[in-house]
């Protein structure tokens, strides 16, 4: 038996701004970031290595990593807004992590390091059709060692693909609309 009168729905598309874009990415990369503390200490991170498992370099390198694959979905959809949803989402992000405690000094080149990881995260993606050398660089960043681990490597990897298969069609959620402008406060000259 058939179902010949369904029809499938499409969840409505979200109608926002290029900061609620922003917002909405920030608050995800947040989320994204503290799972992978999480993960990273259920395999053996903040024991094996407990120097470096609690420091805001640590966090940081977690926050490049779920930025960028979030970074990788906003270049599709977005066309001519994504310049501007990428500079109010790395305000968003610098904010939260200056409420989340990381230190004025951590955060001092903080555009310059995040663009820096981008360019070597999009240069591990090229490398190879597997996600493996993205996972290699994320790991020996957030670690802070060149000791390679094929564990973590390919923990990595396997977020990524799946956070990637999460976020294809991005664009698609959001209708992008302009804020209209404020109308003119009435004047304080007394009508004659």
């Amino acid at each position: 038996m058939g179902w010949p009168g369904f029809r499938r729905r499409r969840h409505p598309r979200t109608s926002t701004t290029v900061v609620g874009v922003a917002a909405s990415l920030a608050q995800t990369i947040i989320e994204s970031t503290n799972l992978l503390l999480f993960r990273l200490g259920e395999e053996g991170f903040a024991w094996s290595n407990a120097t470096r498992a609690g420091t805001d370099e640590c966090l940081l390198e977690c926050t490049y990593f779920e930025w960028f694959l979030r970074d990788i979905a906003l270049s599709y959809g977005f066309g001519t807004k994504t310049a501007a949803i990428r500079k109010a989402l790395a305000g968003r992000v610098l904010v939260d992590l200056q409420r989340s405690g990381v230190t004025p000094a951590h955060l001092e080149n903080f555009d310059r390091q995040h663009q820096d990881r981008f360019v070597e995260y999009t240069i591990g993606l090229g490398l190879s059709s597997s996600l493996q050398p993205l996972g290699d660089l994320a790991w020996r960043h957030i670690s802070g060692s060149d000791e390679p681990s094929e564990r973590m490597t390919m923990l990595l990897a396997l977020r990524a693909s799946a956070e990637l298969g999460g976020l294809r069609g991005l664009a698609e959620r959001y209708r992008l609309v302009e804020l209209s402008p404020s109308p003119p406060s009435p004047s304080t000259e007394p009508e004659r």
